[in-house]
């Protein structure tokens, strides 16, 4: 199963639906989403927004959320990161239209044992997440904070070169693990994990504060992995698509994600 529980909101009534003017149908649109945040921004978006209904389920498998848009079974999803895509892109050979970048969540680790980065013992585990990209976005935050060191002649931003062959330098002989990505918080009370690397959508769900509870957080400036809205080529024609794609983009929306989420969640607009 790739989704789970529906999120509907109620259908506008035919004269909204033809106030929209531009052709939109009001035939509800299937996209698929994380619960938090990006779930919780499209309801808001189907609440105050009359051109389109929204059909908004929850992702369980985030590879198959993918190709549930290209093979059609879904309009569009929102969930991932411009890095993850183009791993996916190149693993299966799909390609999937980026519509809207919408906003960036700092990936930090969390721990249930210390407070700050110099009480790691040695030796200790670090849970990591296991997907290409985010896999890379995890050892490049252990690094920026003197835990390792990677290959010197890696680009930061070509992550699909990142893995844990880049460690050059591990001094405290810390034992990194991958870990499925929807998994990882799940190891944060294990006996030797003293840290877990997660991306703040995954925190919020699982009650962590990526402000107040993070022991380590990667900066937003120049930061890569903004979190986009992507749909198939025949998808992203439809009209009702496009108004999502542009809601999602707008000032409304980003006064909103920082009224809801405050630094946790950062809107590139």
């Amino acid at each position: 199963m790739i989704f789970t529980t529906a999120a509907c909101a109620s259908s506008p009534s035919d004269s909204a639906g033809e106030a929209a003017g531009d052709g939109a149908s009001s035939e509800a649109l299937t996209i698929l989403a994380s619960p938090v945040p990006h779930l919780e921004i499209l309801e808001h978006l189907d609440e105050v927004n009359d051109s389109f209904t929204l059909d908004v389920k929850t992702v369980t498998d985030v590879s198959a959320a993918n190709m549930a848009v290209a093979d059609g079974s879904a309009d569009a999803n929102f969930f991932q990161h411009v890095p993850y895509l183009r791993d996916w892109e190149d693993q299966t050979g799909k390609q999937l239209v980026n519509l809207a970048g919408v906003h960036l969540e700092p990936t930090s680790m969390y721990s249930e044992k210390i407070t700050s980065a110099d009480q790691i013992p040695d030796g200790a585990d670090i849970v990591v997440p296991s997907s290409p990209s985010n896999l890379a976005r995890g050892l490049l935050l252990l690094e920026k904070n003197g835990l390792i060191t990677l290959d010197a002649d890696l680009d930061p931003e070509a992550v699909t070169s990142i893995s844990l062959l880049s460690i050059k330098d591990n001094p405290r002989n810390l034992n990194i693990v991958p870990v499925e990505d929807l998994m990882v918080l799940q190891s944060i009370r294990d006996t030797n994990v003293y840290g877990v690397i997660a991306a703040s959508s995954l925190a919020l769900e699982s009650g962590y504060d990526p402000v107040d509870d993070a022991v380590l957080s990667e900066s937003p400036d120049n930061n890569p992995y903004v979190n986009v809205f992507v749909a198939s080529q025949e998808s992203a024609d439809d009209p009702r698509v496009k108004a999502v794609a542009e809601a999602l983009q707008s000032k409304e929306t980003a006064d909103w994600i920082r009224e809801k989420y405050g630094n946790a969640v950062l809107p590139v607009n």
